[in-house]
């Protein structure tokens, strides 16, 4: 596997991995970003949308948008699926969970 698909496949098994540490409260997914930076994964804004738009897409994360006197959150929260492919009792190619 290339060297920027399986980078890919780490960000989005890190994300889980947040998420499910703060489950079952949502984060912000700028706070996801600024984490994932922690890890050494340096990602951009869009990068970090596109990936937990991947997970959405899957089932994985669930998003829900907040509103507050003109500023949008996005808070993002690990679904039961999500889970599941943390427990290692679903097999998804795209994430990579042995961080």
């Amino acid at each position: 596997m290339n060297a920027k698909k399986e980078r890919y496949r780490r960000i989005r098994g890190a994300i889980l991995k947040l998420l499910a540490y703060e489950h079952p409260r949502p984060v912000d997914s700028k706070v996801i970003q600024l984490l994932l930076d922690d890890l050494k994964y340096s990602i951009t804004e869009e990068e970090c949308q596109s990936h937990i738009c991947y997970l959405s897409g899957k089932g994985l994360v669930q998003k829900e948008l907040r509103r507050c006197r003109g500023i949008r959150l996005e808070m993002v929260t690990i679904s039961p699926t999500g889970l599941d492919v943390l427990d290692g009792f679903i097999e998804d190619v795209g994430v990579d969970t042995r961080l």
